[in-house]
């Protein structure tokens, strides 16, 4: 499905069409923007730590989505928080590989 254009409007009591309903859009583009934003952003901050960037980045996203008084979590559907997930481990790989790399060799 493909929505070219979208118009929310509301009306007074009397029927008559008064302005948009910015917080229709809103509401919309929050529910379906975000959670895509936040795991692009994953994406890219999981792939830079591969680089040697710091993963800070990645726990700051997690802290997000999982803190309740951000409510992020709520706007991810079943499909987009399994894909998070993965993220998620991907990006515990990264820091204990990380970490096996820095720890000084025994021995």
């Amino acid at each position: 499905m493909e929505i070219s254009r979208l118009d929310a409007w509301y009306s007074d009591c009397h029927g008559s069409v008064e302005s948009t309903a910015a917080y229709i859009i809103r509401g919309l583009c929050r529910r379906c923007c975000l959670p895509e934003t936040i795991l692009r952003s994953m994406q890219a901050s999981i792939s830079l730590s591969e680089a040697g960037d710091s993963l800070d980045r990645c726990d700051k996203l997690i802290e997000l989505v999982a803190s309740s008084d951000s409510g992020m979590m709520h706007l991810f559907s079943q499909q987009q928080l399994q894909e998070f997930l993965i993220f998620e481990r991907e990006c515990f790989i990264c820091k204990m590989e990380l970490e096996e790399e820095q720890r000084p060799a025994d021995g």
